[in-house]
């Protein structure tokens, strides 16, 4: 059943009502309602986002100053508008903010989009709803001649900063750019790992793979690469695959 939509009035104070929250400064408060209720409506809303973003993105947070760190949020406010209803998604909406408006921070904080981005990003595994854990692998665990089972929780991600890096006390002055993965393990805990290209293209096999074998996988890897000598690339690749399953971002072989 559709609910019936507020009388006209009503609706025309409820959106200048949402438009004053957003932007006191810019847009005049609602007159049937006195500032003193208008006061705490927002200071409420903007300490309770302020400090949601503050949690989401605590190092971030930790290396701006208060006044730069309210003035941002007040400019997502004001400029942007969430494309999503569920809460723990309102972090993807920060970075988005963050992405399309560089003029806020690139002068000064070059890095701040992409910071936001890796920690949302962990975020996400963290609250991926796949299990590791439970996932059946084969015993034997022979990655060359099996499946490759990958986590389904890792995400990869390329950055020109080293967000993973980046804390207070070391900022870094020049891009650096760094690839990523972030996983969940079987116990739950978070595993972070910085990768070159090579073992990046192979992850991104693995993840599109649905039934080749490692050996498959390594050997059309190596003629991707115009390996000189594939034979080695085909033992540097088996070595990988065994690290990356005592990491759990394999988790055996199918």
């Amino acid at each position: 059943m559709v609910a019936d939509k507020p009388p006209a009035r009503l609706a025309e104070i409820q959106r200048r009502f949402a438009n004053h929250i957003r932007d006191p400064e810019g847009q005049a408060a609602p007159c049937e309602i006195e500032d003193r209720r208008m006061a705490i409506y927002r200071r409420l809303f903007f300490n309770n986002l302020s400090g949601l973003f503050g949690k989401n993105f605590a190092t971030a947070r930790k290396l701006l100053p208060d006044e730069d760190w309210n003035r941002l949020i007040r400019a997502f406010l004001i400029e942007h508008r969430a494309t999503t209803p569920l809460f723990p998604e309102i972090g993807r909406e920060f970075v988005r903010f963050l992405a399309d408006h560089p003029e806020h921070h690139a002068e000064r904080w070059p890095w701040l989009a992409e910071l936001c981005h890796w920690r949302f990003l962990i975020t996400s595994v963290r609250n991926d709803d796949a299990e590791p854990a439970a996932i059946a692998v084969k015993p034997d665990r022979d990655l060359m001649a099996g499946r490759p089972l990958l986590n389904p929780t890792l995400r990869l991600a390329q950055y020109q900063w080293p967000v993973h890096r980046i804390r207070r006390g070391h900022v870094p002055e020049h891009p650096d750019a760094a690839l990523l993965a972030v996983w969940r393990q079987r116990d739950d805990r978070i595993g972070r790992l910085q990768i070159n290209p090579v073992t990046a293209r192979l992850l991104e096999r693995l993840q599109a793979n649905v039934s080749a074998s490692g050996l498959f996988i390594l050997t059309e890897l190596a003629d991707e690469m115009a390996h000189p000598k594939p034979e080695a690339m085909l033992e540097h690749g088996r070595m990988l695959l065994e690290s990356l399953c005592a990491r759990d971002v394999v988790l055996g072989s199918e």
